[in-house]
């Protein structure tokens, strides 16, 4: 398939410039790729070298760097161009000439997606490659609005607008340090296995629906029915061990109906246990819109290019998470594992992530959950004032006294707080002391 022709359109473009050198500066609105010959672009480059050096991009300045065997060919050629440009259209050419571009290589995108499915490529591979080509050609096309004078009236507009800019985690310390779920945030929330930070989750989720928000929740560790038999839990307390063994009494069907029609009414929760790349997270995401997207977890999913280094994948599949962000401008959660060289010491800044520090510098907030033991436990129960043996027997009933650490936020503090994690209600509350 031929190249859409637009000659004439990069023939005035450069004209343009020649005959009017006030326009020189439109030299960095345009590169060669979006110029189809060769003879416009070997003419753009000496242009451009020249506006860079400050000099006169004029017939002259330009044949000073042609070979002096083909200068006279060139002379006539510039004439040329000169004599057919159009300066007052110079916008709506360059704007032609990209939007060409655009299309000649979505045109070639597809040819090659088709024939790598034809060849029988792996698909999660293909689509990968195809998303991540697109994406990258978009950004091409980015208006960018980095004057000091868009970004003041930017912040004025931010300030004096009453519009909700974010929305509550329903965890005290995260909306009291952190102040919420903002867009282009990223939240990694870590601890050791069995800790209770899918059930933080959960709750974070559910709170997000309360306030009408719309939440996918990818699960690489959990199916989505057994996800969602831990949120009735949370909801109504009955056991997720009694759904899961179907030993449910008379009087547990009543609130387990309701608060399925309560969610299915309100359709505001998406739990996906088949996606497993960033490419098909993604593509969730433009189908449904949603306002939170939580990961659980990230050194389970998998990467699409194999990079044969865990770290390198591990902090790839983080810096994906962190880009959807930006680029679909929504929260995300992402979950990760702690190191188990951490044993029962108290997580601090970087070293704790698993397979890459990676996670905890892509991450705006970093929350770790912890279970105090030995001193840590002794120095909780003298801040909280708590009746130790009390704590321990609670213990024993699933009630564990848990510490929420805001181990990183850009925009605050870092600190902690003391938390009861109900086990059977998978429930975090905060211990007011």
């Amino acid at each position: 398939m031929e190249n859409l022709s637009a000659t004439h359109v990069e023939q005035s473009i450069l004209g343009s410039i020649i005959v009017e050198p006030k326009l020189s500066y439109k030299l960095e609105d345009v590169n060669e790729k979006i110029f189809t010959t060769k003879q416009h672009i070997d003419i753009l480059n000496i242009m451009k070298n020249l506006n860079k050096q400050n000099k006169s991009v004029d017939i002259p300045s330009i044949l000073s760097k042609i070979k002096k065997e083909e200068q006279n060919s060139y002379l006539r050629y510039l004439t040329q161009i000169c004599s057919i440009s159009q300066s007052y259209a110079i916008d709506s050419h360059i704007e032609i000439l990209k939007d060409t571009y655009i299309r000649n290589t979505l045109t070639k995108l597809s040819i090659d997606f088709s024939c790598n499915l034809n060849e029988g490529k792996n698909i999660s591979a293909v689509l990968h490659q195809f998303e991540s080509c697109i994406d990258k050609l978009l950004k091409e096309k980015i208006e960018y609005d980095d004057s000091i004078l868009e970004i003041a009236s930017k912040t004025l507009d931010y300030l004096e607008n009453d519009t909700e800019i974010g929305f509550k985690f329903g965890i005290e310390i995260l909306d009291d340090i952190i102040g919420g779920l903002y867009k282009g945030e990223l939240t990694t929330i870590a601890a050791r296995s069995g800790v209770g930070k899918t059930a933080l989750a959960l709750q974070i989720m559910l709170n997000a629906v309360s306030q009408n928000k719309r939440v996918l929740f990818i699960s690489r560790e959990m199916s989505n029915v057994q996800v969602f038999m831990r949120n009735i839990t949370k909801k109504t307390g009955i056991s997720s061990n009694k759904m899961k063994y179907k030993n449910l009494e008379e009087n547990d069907w009543k609130p387990i109906i309701d608060y399925i029609n309560e969610v299915t009414n309100k359709n505001l929760i998406y739990i996906n246990d088949k996606i497993s790349t960033v490419g098909g997270i993604k593509k969730r995401i433009r189908e449904i819109k949603p306002d939170l997207v939580i990961v659980d977890y990230v050194q389970l999913l998998t990467i699409e290019e194999k990079l044969n280094n865990r770290e390198r994948e591990v902090a790839t599949l983080s810096r994906e998470l962190k880009n959807i962000t930006l680029d679909f401008e929504i929260p995300v959660i992402q979950l990760s594992q702690l190191n188990d060289e951490m044993k029962d010491l108290r997580p601090f800044g970087e070293r704790p992530m698993r397979d890459s520090k990676a996670i905890f510098h892509d991450s705006n907030n970093v929350v770790y959950i912890h279970q105090p033991l030995g001193n840590d436990f002794e120095k909780a129960i003298d801040k909280t004032k708590l009746d130790k043996f009390r704590v321990m027997q609670m213990k024993n009933e699933g009630v564990k006294l848990l510490d929420l650490i805001i181990a990183k936020c850009r925009d605050g503090e870092t600190t902690y707080r003391h938390y009861w994690y109900n086990g059977p209600r998978l429930h975090f509350q905060e211990i007011k002391y």
